[in-house]
């Protein structure tokens, strides 16, 4: 059995409206989301800062599961509770949720598996990579290297995920939501929409995701920033980070867009940062 990577938290969204409900808060193209189907969505606040990046499943007709690898599911739940009105929606925040990376399995582009009491998904990336999502039991136990070695690919992949710390921070395209596919521009009105339309059409976006890596014997927390050793003037946000060696971290952040590959960056505390990617690999 598959050792536990980390524990889950869902939101889910079930009743009769459930489909339409989504469609109009979150920012991809909801209603054409089919039966045993996942993709890539965000939801966004009025000024088109995201709040949350998640993998959305559609396990039955009127059920959705987000799925929010760095949780607040109550905190979501009770945000989008406030525009439900008439509606007939249940949400419902799960946090005992499990994360395990599953075996490979055949599967088409946005399948969603049923898998040892739960669900899988094929993930994003260079790596082929099946996040398996499940119940959680007693008999869990989170293995820390693992789950470290599965943030690493998250960070390679540039799966820009959200906590606390950077909710409601960055705009889609710093983000590079585009990139997955969790932005639809021609579905209609959705929170933080006019927004995300102007920076593609007309321009204007000035940050990037950019995989870094940090010489520091600490991991750096998100909302950590980057500084230009020369001046002190901030340069950058970390967004999250895992360890590669005992005295190296890889880490995606937000940068300024014309960032050059190789530029020398500093954390707060002194810690050396060097840009080793602009953007993300394309989807895998």
């Amino acid at each position: 059995m598959p050792s536990l990577l980390d524990h889950a938290q869902i939101l889910e969204i079930s009743g009769k409206d459930s489909l339409a409900f989504a469609n109009a808060q979150f920012s991809s193209d909801v209603s054409s989301l089919g039966e045993s189907n996942w993709q890539w969505s965000a939801w966004l606040d009025a000024q088109g800062r995201v709040r949350n990046v998640f993998a959305l499943l559609r396990p039955d007709a009127e059920r959705l599961l987000a799925w929010l690898p760095y949780g607040r599911s109550t905190e979501i739940a009770g945000q989008l509770s406030r525009f439900v009105f008439r509606s007939k929606v249940v949400l419902t925040a799960c946090e005992d949720f499990a994360l395990l990376e599953g075996a490979p399995a055949q599967s088409a582009p946005g399948q969603l598996l049923k898998a040892d009491s739960g669900w899988s998904l094929q993930l994003t990336g260079a790596s082929s990579r099946r996040a398996v999502l499940r119940p959680l039991t007693d008999s869990d136990s989170i293995d820390p290297a693992a789950l470290n070695a599965w943030r690493l690919a998250d960070i390679e992949a540039g799966l820009p995920w959200i906590d606390d710390a950077a909710s409601a921070e960055f705009t889609a395209a710093a983000l590079g939501l585009d990139r997955l596919g969790a932005i639809s521009l021609n579905k209609g009105c959705y929170p933080g929409q006019e927004i995300v339309a102007r920076l593609h059409f007309r321009g204007g976006n000035k940050r990037s995701s950019a995989l870094v890596r940090i010489e520091s014997e600490r991991i750096p927390a998100s909302g950590e920033t980057l500084h230009v050793p020369a001046s002190g003037a901030m340069s950058g946000t970390i967004l999250y980070a895992a360890r590669l060696d005992s005295r190296t971290c890889q880490a995606l952040a937000i940068v300024p867009i014309d960032c050059p590959r190789g530029a020398g960056l500093a954390l707060a505390c002194g810690d050396p940062v060097v840009v080793e990617r602009m953007g993300a690999p394309n989807p895998g």
